[in-house]
């Protein structure tokens, strides 16, 4: 009898290892992952946000610096999670990588040649399925739920993903068209170039994003430059820019800023236009559409990011935070 069902697992292809299942990522390519999933990698940035929300205790850790702060307001899974190599920086993590021993590598963002051209090289070293989900603002609840698949998470995927597409539909009908500059930096001259991700939210708001002339996702810019370009909107996403604008003739002198057109994002505990360019820009695309940041804010970072913010993280979240003048 023993004898007869060990032949029958050989016919039915038993190993004794997991079974796999195949899944089409972004890039089109098909990727055998496995059945039972335990330690998921996230790429960069972009995934680790897409993960902390759906899997934080699959979750290796933080392919980048999560400050305490940002830690705080993270679910308990998500927060006491160590910084792990980044596989889509510019050091070569091949040996680290296949030492944490992930059973699944997800990457989230642009679906390029460079990050197709990624995902598959890091397969082929490491041996180690790696999967690429499309990071744009409308995919967002397609990636949720897609994950939640492979992952078996459907239930948690689908509360996200309902929840993304709320937001998503508060941007949605006619908009003006403004003309928008969005920067990074303590001085607000690392700006955004048009057509990237990072500048996705206002993409999808309708609005014109300007930037110097130069190649790139981000350019570096003069005062002279920007006053060139007279843009009716800045939108910066360091919190130190609410002390530059509010000490700088030079950024005095433009017109957005002297009529308060001249918004700092929220960046805690992830930016709410880009930094990173996750799921976080729904908060971002909701803000500047007009809606309540603070109900935002308490609403995401409850359903989200599993923590609900006492009154005093909420007034942290938000400071300094306006709303457009009509």
């Amino acid at each position: 009898m023993l004898r007869r069902i060990f032949l029958l697992l050989i016919l039915l292809g038993w190993s004794g290892a997991a079974s796999a299942a195949d899944i089409v990522d972004a890039t089109g390519r098909s990727v055998t992952v496995p059945t039972q999933i335990h330690r998921v990698l996230p790429a960069g940035p972009p995934a680790a946000v897409l993960l902390a929300a759906l899997a934080p205790d699959l979750m290796i850790g933080w392919p980048s610096p999560i400050s305490s702060q940002a830690r705080a307001l993270l679910s308990p899974e998500a927060a006491g999670l160590p910084q792990v190599p980044r596989l889509t920086g510019r050091e070569d993590v091949t040996d680290k990588i296949i030492g944490l021993k992930p059973d699944l590598i997800v990457d989230y963002g642009t679906v390029s040649p460079r990050y197709s051209g990624l995902a598959r090289a890091t397969q082929q070293r490491t041996g180690i399925p790696t999967i690429l989900l499309d990071g744009s603002l409308d995919g967002i609840p397609k990636a949720f739920r897609t994950l939640g698949s492979v992952l078996h998470r459907e239930a948690r995927a689908e509360q996200l993903a309902r929840f993304a597409e709320a937001l998503l539909s508060l941007a949605t009908g006619p908009h003006p068209s403004p003309r928008v500059l969005s920067a990074r930096g303590a001085d607000g001259l690392t700006v955004d170039a048009p057509g990237t991700d990072v500048t996705g939210v206002f993409t999808h708001l309708g609005w014109h994003v300007v930037a110097p002339p130069g190649s790139g996702t981000f350019r570096q810019a003069s005062m002279v430059e920007i006053r060139a370009l007279n843009p009716d909107i800045l939108v910066f996403s360091d919190p130190a820019m609410n002390n530059t604008l509010g000490q700088s003739a030079a950024w005095q002198s433009l017109q957005a800023v002297r009529e308060g057109r001249a918004l700092v994002a929220p960046a805690l505990p992830f930016g709410w236009t880009e930094e990173p360019p996750s799921i976080n820009r729904l908060l971002g695309l909701a803000w500047l559409a007009g809606r309540d940041p603070a109900t935002l804010a308490a609403t995401f970072n409850a359903v989200v990011y599993g923590h609900v913010l006492t009154p005093a993280e909420l007034h942290t979240v938000l400071a300094g935070v306006r709303a457009l003048p009509p």
